[in-house]
């Protein structure tokens, strides 16, 4: 029993580090863009192009690296990931122009791709019902640290010895986690489910399209990150132009964002597993709240109001994610649990790729942010809509 236990830690342990090192990896870029764009000769649309590079790259090997993990296992898949985002944020060093930088950002995509739905189906393989939503909790919350760790360093980093100096932080821990990793990670032998052989990736495709439990989760899923990257997009811009706060001022607010999201994650996993029968009700819970959330960011005018909105906001954005995913592992058979969430992950992506878009849409036709958080608020309450037409009577609770 200590044994499995000892086990269970690892396998959190180094997906979370993993996830970690995905989200220092992509968001090293941000921070340094005025910097790097006027040593490169970037435009801004080339700038935004190295981001479009890495989350096309992410959104093609989201499937792909579901399937992966469920034939080879856990830890081949993040072992492979952890090299490929390390080799190629390591290339942004010495990169010399745009399409160098592009293909190198779109390859660190490709490496990031597996590392969620590798690490989701090693926490179903190694977690009972009863404790598998606050073990989720846990290694999600790599997220909002991951994003609270790049936006504080990589300009600090950036500013004392050069914006190149930041990917070779980055690239180098990731390496770093790749060597902890390789010892640390259970082999083959130690897992409690073994990697899926026998179905062809036809079959379980068509098995999990007929799964109306599953695709309805997908497009929720699709909404609920629609509230989140919409809201990480435009939370800062409105704070600076709206609020009056200066971009240090609106950053430090963004920090409190990220400290309420990396203390809710494990939260709500504890919730859910305390109602584990009640994952779904859960769910449409936490985002119904995050809808309301999001409308009264928008068209709060007070600055003191966001000591309490901030955090609030920050976990609604990310506590669902725990939720959702413990979820939809728990609709599939064990062999098939990586797949499923490699493909609901796909479809999630594609609402963090709209909804900035769309969001800034409203913005240029109404001049207003209280309408274009009113459409980001849309996406979670659609969420919360489609969650109540979902009847998972075919759950898995082994």
């Amino acid at each position: 029993m200590a044994q499995n236990q000892s086990t269970a830690i690892k396998i959190v342990l180094c997906g979370g580090l993993a996830f970690f090192c995905s989200f220092i990896d992509r968001l090293s870029w941000p921070p340094v863009i005025p910097m790097a764009s006027r040593e490169l000769g970037l435009t801004a649309a080339q700038a935004g192009g190295f981001m479009s590079a890495f989350f096309l790259g992410y959104l093609l090997t989201q499937l792909p690296g579901g399937m992966l993990a469920d034939r080879l296992g856990t830890r081949k898949v993040l072992l492979t990931s952890l090299f490929f985002m390390g080799i190629f944020t390591l290339g942004m060093t010495w990169v010399p122009g745009f399409w160098t930088g592009t293909v190198l950002r779109f390859l660190a995509g490709i490496g990031s791709g597996a590392v969620l739905a590798a690490s989701v189906k090693g926490v179903y393989d190694h977690f009972g019902p009863t404790r598998r939503a606050t073990a989720m909790g846990f290694f999600m919350a790599s997220c909002p640290l991951g994003l609270l760790v790049a936006n504080l360093l990589a300009p600090v980093i950036a500013a004392g010895y050069g914006w190149r100096a930041s990917f070779l932080a980055a690239g180098g821990f990731t390496l770093l986690v790749l060597a902890i990793s390789w010892q640390v990670l259970p082999r083959p032998a130690e897992t409690r489910h073994p990697a899926a052989t026998g179905a062809g990736g036809g079959n379980t495709l068509r098995t999990l399209a007929g799964n109306r439990a599953l695709m309805l989760t997908a497009v929720a899923g699709f909404f609920a990150m629609w509230g989140t990257w919409g809201t990480l997009t435009w939370a800062n811009t409105y704070m600076h132009q709206s609020l009056g706060l200066s971009l240090k001022q609106s950053g430090q607010v963004m920090a409190v964002f990220a400290a309420g999201a990396l203390l809710g994650q494990p939260l709500a996993g504890w919730l859910a597993d305390r109602l584990p029968r009640h994952r779904r009700q859960v769910g449409m819970a936490i985002l119904a709240c995050f809808a309301l959330l999001l409308w009264l960011f928008g068209n709060n005018q007070d600055t003191r109001q966001l000591v309490i909105l901030a955090p609030l906001l920050g976990a609604g954005s990310f506590i669902f994610g725990p939720v959702l995913n413990t979820f939809i592992s728990e609709l599939v058979a064990p062999p098939q649990v990586g797949t499923a969430i490699g493909f609901c992950n796909a479809v999630w992506q594609l609402g963090s790729v709209i909804s900035p878009l769309t969001a800034g849409y409203f913005l240029d036709l109404t001049g207003d942010y209280a309408w274009a958080f009113a459409v980001l608020a849309a996406g979670p309450l659609l969420a919360v809509l489609l969650f109540a037409l979902v009847r998972p009577g075919g759950v898995c609770e082994s």
